[in-house]
């Protein structure tokens, strides 16, 4: 229980302030425990910094598996995830990741080998569920695309001049609705046009 209030909270004052400016010190008192409670269970900033980013993907990955049971179609699911990663909370994990990067470079290393490779399991998985659905056209190479669309979103997200000069929403709407279309059949096109007219993107 004291753990995961620790992660909650690190992982709210870290999005918020910086990965760099947050103190084990500031922690503690944020949290109204010792120091020493903290340490008894994250042995140095590495270590809980790692617990932050495996909460983040645990709730994303939660979030993920629940669209695609409710929605209709791949299409429709990953415009539904598309509008969620555009939020705060999304934009402050993403702040978070940028930090470690700078400031934790072995950290974000580890954790981008084991992240990239899920990703892209995950990704091309979706391209032959939507081509089995009649969304994607039959002729692409579920492989070669994911790894192109995996590649490209990690050199955006993973660069911080785009993220000082365009939000997550600029970001997504014109690389991912971009590559939607392109890979989609008339049925996909269809549903992309009907999301987008009820939606913020």
């Amino acid at each position: 229980m004291v753990k995961q209030r620790i992660i909650e909270e690190a992982s709210e004052l870290f999005g918020r302030s910086g990965v760099k400016s947050i103190t084990m010190d500031d922690l503690a008192r944020h949290l109204g425990i010792s120091k020493r409670t903290i340490y008894e269970n994250f042995k140095d900033k590495e270590t809980l910094l790692i617990a932050c980013i495996d909460a983040f993907h645990t709730e994303n990955r939660t979030f993920t598996e629940r669209i695609f049971l409710e929605s209709d179609n791949v299409a429709e699911a990953i415009l539904t995830i598309l509008q969620k990663n555009a939020g705060k909370t999304s934009q402050r994990q993403f702040k978070t990741m940028s930090d470690i990067r700078k400031y934790y470079p072995q950290v974000y290393k580890e954790h981008l080998t084991n992240r990239n490779i899920h990703d892209y399991t995950e990704m091309k998985q979706l391209i032959q569920r939507g081509v089995s659905e009649g969304v994607f056209r039959q002729c692409l190479n579920p492989e070669i695309i994911a790894h192109f669309f995996i590649r490209q979103m990690v050199d955006l997200l993973h660069n911080d001049k785009y993220l000082e000069e365009y939000s997550l929403i600029d970001i997504f709407e014109n690389i991912t609705m971009s590559f939607l279309r392109g890979i989609c059949t008339v049925k996909g096109i269809e549903i992309i046009d009907q999301y987008k007219g009820k939606q913020i993107l």
